[in-house]
């Protein structure tokens, strides 16, 4: 290939520098000046790399990004790593269809579904059974009847049945006599064999016969004692009220 020589003067102008021509008169550059422009398509130091298969990263150079289809192998030799794709938080929230067994091997094993408080109120009709206590002594039973229209021959005494109290503690124990005298002893029990004298009485009211007493005892078992000493045949009723509490 031929070339040209030109004389040219240089940049103090006071001089003549030789310059070699191609054959199609362009200028050769040596590199021999400090700066050389060069002009053409340019690539950044570091190449994104997209592959269909595998690849494999030795981490040679300080950032690998790398974006596949398939398996990228990262041998973790360089300090970072740059992976695309999609990411998923560590802690993955699980719903399934089935049966779910949780190890518990992980600190925090969160289930997705419907949760219900540990105590589930109820509507609608609710049937006891049994006995209830209730709370501050608001459920009352009325007409536990002892006696209705008991006769008692004079000279005799009649004792009611025992009743079963052992559920209760306040009584309010009421009734009549034909006889508006002497007194009806209250007599408790702890077998309903035994009975002693409580040492509180009802006293019939002169005038109407009435009587009613009100009284706390925890007592199992309670029952009425009349002697009837008034010369004539007595007929005498007599109701127990419960209340619980």
């Amino acid at each position: 290939m031929s070339s040209t020589i030109v004389l040219a003067l240089n940049s103090s102008e006071n001089g003549l520098e030789r310059m070699k021509l191609n054959a199609s008169k362009a200028l050769h550059v040596d590199g021999s000046a400090v700066t050389q422009p060069v002009s053409g398509t340019f690539f950044q130091a570091t190449q994104p790399v997209s592959v269909a298969g595998t690849i494999a990263v030795d981490g040679s150079g300080s950032t690998q990004p790398v974006s596949v289809a398939a398996t990228v192998i990262v041998d973790g030799s360089a300090v970072t790593q740059p992976v695309s794709g999609t990411f998923f938080q560590a802690t993955q929230p699980v719903s399934v269809a089935g049966t779910l067994t949780v190890d518990g091997s992980g600190s925090v094993q969160p289930v997705s579904g419907t949760f219900y408080q540990a105590i589930q109120p109820v509507s609608g009709s609710v049937s006891i059974s049994g006995n209830v206590n209730t709370v501050g002594g608001s459920l009352s039973v009325a007409d536990n009847s002892l006696w209705s229209s008991q006769s008692i021959l004079t000279g005799n005494s009649a004792q009611t049945t025992g009743l079963d109290i052992s559920l209760y503690r306040s009584l309010l124990i009421y009734g009549d006599s034909s006889v508006a005298m002497g007194e009806i002893k209250i007599e408790i029990s702890f077998d309903n064999s035994n009975w002693y004298d409580l040492g509180e009485n009802l006293y019939p009211d002169g005038l109407t016969g009435n009587f009613a007493k009100q009284l706390e005892t925890d007592a199992k078992y309670i029952r009425l004692n009349r002697d009837n000493n008034s010369g004539g045949t007595e007929t005498i009723s007599a109701s127990i009220m419960v209340k619980s509490g």
